[in-house]
């Protein structure tokens, strides 16, 4: 096994960092700790595995960790993370607990997210819903039950 000591963070490309950086913000609570930017002369280009790539970015600390937000200059992505389900390979969403699904869910439609479908409580008591962020990446909301752990290093 690896010397992993945690999961330190997750990382998502967005067309507008500041608008990206409003949403996370304000559903879960995330602050910005560091934005910065590279050049594409720059070393940051050996790291990602690209040649002439420029992006501004920043670091979002949130109540259970970090998140990293990215918008490239060059080469601009031409993906649609809306087009791609569930079931599609890849990193495919973010799961958020929260103490409300249904509220949480108001709360991204209010913030410019789109709603998928409706809240789903299974046999267990576990409920949780897909949703959009305002650029189409999927998110999970969730309220964990029964047999599915919690979170354990939740604020409060």
């Amino acid at each position: 096994m690896a010397n992993v000591t945690g999961f330190h963070h997750a990382a998502i490309v967005v067309p507008d960092l500041e608008k990206a950086i409003r949403f996370y913000s304000a559903l879960a609570g995330y602050e910005k700790i560091r934005e910065s930017r590279w050049d594409s002369d720059s070393a940051f280009n050996r790291i990602i595995g690209m040649t002439g790539s420029s992006a501004r970015f920043c670091m979002l600390e949130g109540p259970c960790g970090f998140l990293e937000l990215f918008e490239y200059e060059q080469p601009q992505s031409t993906a649609d993370p809306a087009s791609l389900d569930a079931n599609d390979y890849g990193i495919r969403h973010l799961c958020f607990q929260v103490e409300d699904v249904g509220q949480a869910l108001a709360r991204v439609i209010e913030l410019g997210g789109g709603k998928m479908n409706e809240p789903v409580t299974n046999v267990l008591g576990i409920t949780c819903v897909y949703c959009r962020d305002p650029f189409g990446n999927l998110l999970e909301l969730i309220k964990p039950a029964g047999g599915f752990p919690p979170i354990k290093n939740t604020p409060g």
